[in-house]
């Protein structure tokens, strides 16, 4: 019944002082994840082909992200599955790195896809402000991070 979907979906975009592949390997690198990102507070890389990464993130619990494209320097895109949560049933990213003014111009969609419910109708708007703070931040941190360190 997908009259009773209650999505929330975010998009925030950053410009980066750095070539589109130094962004990428950055931001798709989750040894370091945890760095920038304070959401992420564990992460391990299932498999390359197809990418499969398990992630635990505050305040949503854990998921898989199986990545459906994954073209370097250019742009992601991933289902949420195999969720453990208390108040998400799935969803899916995408991030695009785009060559713009001497930089990149960094791209993060993300999805997310409460349980059914009154409840979750009611906390959508709450949810949403929240997951548009965590990427502004995460982002910012990550640009701040990605242009403070010298380029090789």
């Amino acid at each position: 019944m997908s009259g009773n979907r209650v999505t929330v979906t975010v998009a925030e975009t950053v410009l980066v002082h750095r070539t589109p592949e130094q962004v990428f390997d950055y931001t798709q690198d989750y040894a370091k994840r945890s760095d920038w990102d304070t959401s992420v507070t564990e992460a391990e890389v299932l498999s390359e082909e197809p990418r499969r990464v398990r992630v635990n993130l505050r305040g949503v619990g854990q998921m898989v992200l199986v990545y459906q494209l994954y073209r370097r320097g250019d742009r992601t895109s991933a289902a949420f599955t195999d969720i453990k949560s208390r108040y998400f049933t799935g969803g899916g990213g995408s991030w695009s790195y785009v060559a713009r003014d001497g930089g990149t111009e960094w791209t993060q969609t993300n999805t997310l896809e409460l349980k059914p419910g009154l409840a979750s109708r009611l906390l959508a708007p709450l949810v949403r402000r929240s997951l548009a703070k965590g990427m502004h931040e995460a982002m910012s941190r990550a640009k701040s991070i990605l242009e403070s360190t010298p380029t090789s």
